[in-house]
């Protein structure tokens, strides 16, 4: 598969194993991190927004049609991605939440995301949804790029406040 830095890496897409889960919750929660708005860091630290992290994804993956899809290459983990099933909140619709997506760095721009998009998005059609949706963090230009490229659209914007 030809990336869009370029680079060549070939990759397949299947569920999560559960000798993967220690490295894709590590991974989520040091991504987490990364997002905690400043203003809240003083309240928490790193453990605690990993549990938080850990418990948020045992919840999604029990809901049912949710899935951990991860990119293998060569046997090893490139990327993954958390999709869950949840109801629209205005229709009650089901809508794919794709609620983590990340590359080891090794395989970003050598098209893993785009796999695991369109695997997520095979997932989400096979369960009755016809939408899915992607939080993004304003500052993740890479990620913003990639959805706006994969075909998704600017539905709504969350502003926040800090008290």
């Amino acid at each position: 598969m030809s990336g869009e830095g370029g680079g060549t890496v070939a990759v397949e897409v299947g569920l999560l194993t559960v000798a993967e889960w220690p490295w894709l919750v590590s991974r989520s929660a040091a991504t987490a991190w990364a997002h905690v708005d400043p203003a809240l860091r003083d309240r928490v630290n790193p453990q605690a927004v990993a549990a938080r992290v850990e418990q948020n994804l045992r919840a999604l993956l029990t809901r049912p049609g949710s899935a951990a899809l991860v990119a293998r290459a060569g046997g090893a983990a490139a990327g993954y991605l958390v999709v869950a099933l949840v109801p629209d909140e205005l229709t009650g619709l089901p809508v794919g939440l794709f609620y983590d997506i990340f590359v080891e760095p090794a395989y970003r721009g050598t098209g893993v995301s785009h796999r695991l998009t369109a695997a997520g998005e095979a997932h989400c059609r096979a369960w009755g949804a016809s939408l899915v949706r992607r939080y993004i963090d304003p500052g993740n230009e890479p990620s913003l790029r990639h959805a706006l490229r994969e075909g998704c659209r600017i539905d709504r914007l969350s502003p926040v406040k800090v008290l």
